[in-house]
């Protein structure tokens, strides 16, 4: 499993297991044999030589930010894209949450393509672009299945795409069709670093 905030829940669990007397070394094997659940972090190689983060199960703002520090800090893939669905439920401030993601993900320096889906997710696109991502490094699609179209053709060897978006948008679409057009093989989340 992959990411800063996993250390922080795993902090966290270790310091409530201390309470209930479970002691580090039963504590340890239990971590150690964690993994990833699916659409949940979970690490998938694709046979053109791409690699997908797959944590299409749901987002809000926290957890956008936190796989997309995942994403950046991911070292020796060419491209790193980001495709993010909209992010539901938020009420008025929607737009501007929508848009300080996509600037956050342009701050790291290190997303090279964002790509939004549905609804204000166009603000989380316009976001990057603000933050400095250039607009032909850029798309918006009103579907996941127009997403998962054009990302099928664009991800290639070395890339590293993470996807991520609201139960609504149904960003899994575009997961099963890279898997539908490259054959994959789910790899422990190890492989990604923090």
């Amino acid at each position: 499993m992959a990411g800063r905030h996993v250390i922080s829940n795993a902090l966290a669990a270790l310091a409530a297991a201390s309470v209930w007397g479970i002691g580090v070394t039963e504590a340890q094997s239990v971590l150690r044999s964690l993994r990833a659940p699916g659409m949940r972090g979970e690490l998938l190689r694709l046979s053109n030589g791409a690699a997908l983060i797959n944590d299409s199960y749901n987002s809000s703002p926290a957890a956008l930010h936190a796989m997309i520090t995942v994403l950046a800090a991911t070292p020796k893939y060419r491209r790193r894209i980001l495709a993010a669905g909209e992010m539901r439920e938020l009420g008025r401030t929607s737009p501007e949450l929508h848009r300080e993601a996509g600037s956050f993900a342009a701050r790291t320096g290190k997303v090279d393509w964002v790509i939004g889906v549905e609804g204000d997710a166009a603000q989380l696109v316009e976001g990057a672009i603000a933050g400095g991502v250039p607009r032909s490094q850029t798309k918006f699609f009103s579907s996941s299945e127009e997403a998962a179209k054009f990302l099928t053709g664009f991800v290639a060897a070395e890339d590293l795409l993470l996807v991520k978006g609201s139960r609504g948008v149904k960003m899994e679409r575009i997961v099963d069709t890279l898997l539908a057009a490259h054959a994959s093989e789910a790899v422990g989340a190890e492989k990604v670093r923090h």
